[in-house]
């Protein structure tokens, strides 16, 4: 099965489906792993771990489109990727689609900002475009794919203004034929409105810094995805960041890696396949093919 039908079937069986966003193949392989169904790409994660740099629009679409091919195909489960605005114009949209579809993306999402593109929480960073002008952007990315299950989501970042413009701009997004809408709320009551308000497949974002569960989000009716964007980069930098103080200080990792239960060479070999390479090399080998 194709990851994009896969992606479209997995999203229509579940009520509400939970993953983690990934900012690279071995965090994604970690996603995977750990029994998730689907991989959400990081626009923040991705210019943090190709250029150690906050989210504020540096990266070219083909340095995401390059990040995000290992990506997709360092696991066997569909990946979401973020598409920043789309990257220009309209031959610019057209040429995004495209190369995310061939790199083995199962779909993307566009935001409504203005260029350059900021981190959904910077709020007053951020600049919009008008509904309509977006309306037209999703509708040239909706015509340009050519997988009709490659899945183009849309986002908005009206938080800037209010949950009602934010509510207003996802109808509209989705009656332009968005496969899943979202918007940026930040308290129970905002996501209750967010469900009442919106007549369309919903992804959310959850942060640890929000007293929100996914559970919370079940019971106020959400369906769809819910993700964790920047959880695994969080956690993978204060683990490197205790690992290089110990060393810096003591002189010693026994003390992190034994507390983070990290195991040695061969057991990180097995994590990320090296039987399987193993064993498709030997086959050749021995003519077993």
């Amino acid at each position: 099965m194709k990851k994009t039908t896969m992606l479209r079937k997995i999203l229509s069986e579940k009520k509400l489906l939970v993953s983690a966003g990934a900012h690279d193949a071995l965090s994604a392989r970690v996603i995977a792993k750990a029994g998730f169904e689907v991989v959400f790409l990081s626009g923040f994660g991705f210019e943090a771990s190709l250029l150690g740099k906050p989210d504020v629009g540096l990266l070219s679409m083909s340095e995401v489109v390059n990040h995000a091919r290992n990506i997709a195909m360092s696991v066997d489960i569909p990946v979401l990727a973020d598409a920043e605005a789309g990257y220009g114009g309209f031959s610019n949209i057209q040429r995004t689609v495209r190369e995310f579809e061939r790199a083995g993306v199962a779909g993307i999402f566009i935001e409504d900002q203005a260029h350059p593109v900021m981190c959904g929480s910077l709020k007053k960073f951020k600049k919009i475009i008008p509904t309509d002008e977006m309306v037209t952007k999703l509708k040239c990315a909706l015509t340009s794919r050519e997988d009709p299950d490659f899945m183009i989501c849309a986002r908005t970042d009206a938080d800037i203004v209010s949950i009602d413009e934010q509510i207003i701009r996802c109808n509209a997004y989705a009656e332009a034929g968005a496969d899943m809408v979202t918007a940026l709320p930040y308290t129970i009551e905002e996501f209750q409105a967010l469900v009442k308000g919106v007549k369309a497949p919903l992804w959310v974002y959850l942060s640890s810094e929000l007293p929100i569960t996914p559970k919370d989000l079940e019971e106020a009716g959400v369906r769809g995805l819910v993700v964790y964007a920047t959880e695994c980069a969080f956690v993978a930098t204060k683990a490197m960041m205790d690992l290089m103080i110990e060393l810096r200080n003591k002189g010693t990792v026994t003390e992190t890696m034994t507390k983070y239960q990290a195991g040695g060479f061969f057991e990180f070999f097995n994590f990320i396949g090296l039987p399987d390479t193993q064993e498709w090399e030997q086959r050749w080998l021995e003519g077993k093919v």
